[in-house]
C-alpha cells in the first residue's frame, strides 16, 4: 500500500508512552548515523558479472539459454568472484565486452522479460556503468562507453540483493546501506527522555532532507517548539520548513566555510538581524547600536541597510565596518542578499547556543543504544532492503524506550539524568 505501518505503530505506542509518563515534548534533539545492509561488498567488475549470472539463471528457468550460450560462456564458469580472480591483462577490455553484451540483452530481452526482476536489475546496472555514444550522421548502432569510476553516482546499485542500498563515504569511512535518523525529547525537567521519531532512508539522503521530511509529523504529534541539531541539518530548505512549522531550530554549527579570521573587518554575524516570516532581512542593529530598516535592492533577493554617516564617523568600529560610504550623500550602505543575512543570524544564534550548553550531544548516546545490538558504529544489520532495515531499527528504538520507562518506574535510584 506504500504506507509505513511500522512508523504508524511506533507513533501510536510512543505517543501513549509520552502521555503516560507526562513528558514535555516542546524541546527535542535529532541526530543520524549510517548502518550497512547485509550485502556483499562487490568490486565493480564482480557486480557486473554477478548480474549477468543472474540473467543467465533467468534464461535457464524460461528455457531460453541455448540462444545465448556463446555470449554467456565466459561468465558462467564458476562464481563472479572466481571470474575476477582468474582475470589477466587489461580490465578495460573486460568492461567493454560486458557492456556490449548487456546492451544486447537489454534490447533483445525487453519484450519478454521487462517485468522480471533480473531484467530490471540488468537494465539499471547498464545505465549505472555504461553510456551510449552516437556518432553524428552515422545512423548505425551506438557505441558503448564505459563510465569512469569517479563519475558513478553514489546512488548506483551496490548489490542485486538490495536495490535501495546506496554508497556513502563520510569522514573517510565507507558504508553501503542506509542512514538512520532519530529524534528524542530533551527537556531538562523530564524524568527520562524518549525517542519520538525514527527515520530510515538510503544513506545518500541529506540530514537536511530528513529534518524537512520529519518535522511536520513531529509538530502534529508532539507540538515540538524547539529542535536541536548539528550543522548537517542546516540549509535553505530546513530554514523554510522550520519557519512554516513555527519551530525554532537551534544548532551547534552550520554548513559552509567559516568567515576568514585574518580579515579584521566586522562580520555580518556581529550585527543583530531581524527577518520576516520568509527569512528576508527587515531590520538590523550594528555593533555601534545604530538600528536601521533594511530595504529591497534593485535585484530580487538583494537588500541594503543605510546608516547615518555622522554616527558612523564617531563609532569606534568605523574603520572595521563593512558598510561602504556613498559619494553623493552622507550615508554608509551595507549590501547583502537574503542568504547572507540568514547565515549571519544563524551564526550569532549558534554562538549563543554554545553559551547555553550543548544539550544536543546526549542524543549521540541514544543513537549508540539503538544500533548497539547490531554492532555499533558503522554496523551491518542482518537484513536487506529499506523495509526490513526500517523494521529492525524501529523495533530497537521501541526497546530503548521500554527499557528507559521500566528503569524509571522500577529503579529510580539509578538516576536517569544520565540519559536525559
Amino acid at each position: 500500500s506504500g504506507e509505513n505501518l511500522y512508523d504508524q505503530l511506533f507513533s501510536q505506542v510512543t505517543d501513549e508512552q509520552l502521555e503516560a509518563m507526562k513528558l514535555n515534548t516542546e524541546t527535542q534533539r535529532m541526530d543520524s548515523t549510517l548502518v550497512g545492509s547485509n550485502i556483499r561488498k562487490y568490486s565493480r567488475l564482480q557486480l557486473l558479472v554477478e548480474v549477468l549470472q543472474r540473467v543467465w539463471r533467468m534464461l535457464e528457468e524460461e528455457g531460453d539459454e541455448q540462444k545465448y550460450q556463446g555470449d554467456f560462456s565466459p561468465y558462467i564458469k564458476g562464481t563472479s568472484g572466481q571470474y575476477c580472480y582468474r582475470l589477466k591483462g587489461d580490465f578495460v577490455s573486460h568492461f567493454s565486452a560486458i557492456g556490449e553484451l548487456m546492451y544486447k540483452l537489454v534490447e533483445e530481452l525487453k519484450a519478454k522479460y521487462k517485468e522480471h526482476k533480473s531484467y530490471q536489475v540488468l537494465k539499471r546496472v547498464f545505465a549505472d556503468h555504461f553510456e551510449l555514444k552516437h556518432d553524428s550522421g552515422d545512423g548505425g548502432d551506438p557505441k558503448i562507453g564505459v563510465k569512469e569510476g569517479k563519475s558513478l553516482s553514489a546512488s548506483s546499485m551496490q548489490s542485486p540483493d538490495d536495490l535501495e542500498a546506496t554508497f556513502r563515504s563520510k569522514k573517510g569511512e565507507q558504508s553501503r546501506g542506509y542512514v538512520v535518523n532519530l529524534t528524542e525529547t530533551c527537556d531538562k525537567e523530564n524524568e527520562l527522555q524518549l525517542i519520538t521519531k525514527v527515520q530510515v532512508a538510503p544513506n545518500v539522503t541529506d540530514d537536511q532532507s530528513l529534518l524537512v521530511e520529519g518535522i511536520g509529523d513531529l509538530k502534529d504529534r508532539t507540538g515540538v517548539e524547539t529542535v536541536w541539531t548539528d550543522g548537517g541539518y542546516t540549509g535553505p530548505s530546513a530554514e523554510k520548513v522550520m519557519r512554516d512549522q513555527e519551530v525554532e531550530h537551534r544548532t551547534t554549527a552550520i554548513r559552509g566555510s567559516k568567515p576568514s579570521s585574518s580579515d579584521d573587518r566586522l562580520k555580518l554575524e556581529e550585527f543583530e538581524w531581524e527577518t520576516d516570516e520568509e527569512g528576508k532581512p527587515v531590520k538590523v542593529v550594528c555593533p555601534g547600536d545604530q538600528e536601521v530598516e533594511v530595504t529591497a535592492g534593485r535585484k530580487d533577493g538583494r537588500f541594503t541597510a543605510e546608516f547615518d554617516d555622522e554616527l558612523c564617523a564617531a563609532c569606534p568600529f568605523s574603520d572595521r565596518c563593512p558598510a561602504e560610504a556613498l559619494k553623493r550623500r552622507p550615508a554608509r550602505v551595507l549590501r547583502l542578499n537574503t542568504r547572507a543575512a540568514q547565515v549571519a543570524k544563524m551564526r550569532k544564534e549558534q554562538k549563543q547556543n554554545r553559551k547555553d550548553g550543548n544539550i544536543r550531544a546526549a542524543v549521540e548516546a541514544t543513537v549508540r543504544s539503538v544500533i548497539h545490538p547490531f554492532g555499533g558504529h558503522l554496523c551491518k544489520l542482518p537484513v536487506r532492503g529499506i523495509i526490513r532495515n526500517t523494521q529492525m531499527i524501529t523495533c530497537s528504538a521501541m526497546m530503548v524506550n521500554l527499557r528507559r520507562i521500566w528503569k524509571c518506574i522500577h529503579a529510580p535510584s539509578l538516576g536517569f539524568e544520565q540519559i536525559s
